[in-house]
């Protein structure tokens, strides 16, 4: 509580008619996006070396209950996306420039469900180091080498580079190469 809190003519009931009305006028609503069909799932875990999996053995968080933080900065800060921010509820609230929506999550939520992705308190700490290396984690598809489908395009490339060979002009074989010289 500040100064003007503690001296306010009306006290304390003024600080309750405030969250009335904004409650009236919609202002505290929490609101979920919509979500895919079969529901929004947990986010991909990322593993790391440092990562820990069971939850039991996380720290407890530094974040208070009611802090909240715009959808941008819980990207940033926290290494999540858009679809990993899908679950959680957020608020809508103007910004400085008094137009555009912000969505305002709760630190606690965002700080709990980057620790999921990442294998918790540790697992954020190691991908954020990466992040500022400029290391960049594996991707599971290119790691095990699945998922190396070729478009239609870069298959039609591929055997036009076969037959006519790289440089400009006409193609020649190699035994034509030879009688050449």
């Amino acid at each position: 509580m500040g100064w003007f809190d503690d001296n306010h003519p009306m006290g304390s009931r003024a600080d309750e008619e405030m969250e009335d009305a904004t409650e009236a006028m919609g202002w505290n609503k929490w609101y979920r996006d919509p979500q895919p069909a079969g529901g929004a799932s947990e986010p991909a875990r990322v593993e790391r070396s440092e990562s820990e999996w069971d939850e039991s053995k996380w720290r407890k968080s530094n974040l208070r209950e009611g802090d909240t933080m715009a959808k941008g900065k819980a990207k940033t800060m926290y290494l999540l996306t858009d679809k990993d921010l899908l679950p959680l509820q957020y608020q809508k609230q103007m910004n400085s420039r008094g137009f555009n929506n912000m969505k305002m999550y709760k630190k606690r939520e965002v700080e709990r469900l980057s620790w999921k992705k990442y294998g918790g308190p540790n697992g954020l700490k190691a991908a954020k180091e990466d992040k500022k290396n400029g290391v960049k984690a594996a991707s599971p598809k290119k790691a095990t080498g699945a998922g190396k489908a070729t478009s239609s395009a870069s298959a039609a490339t591929a055997a036009k580079v076969g037959v006519l060979g790289k440089g400009k002009g006409k193609a020649t074989s190699g035994a034509d190469a030879l009688e050449d010289e």
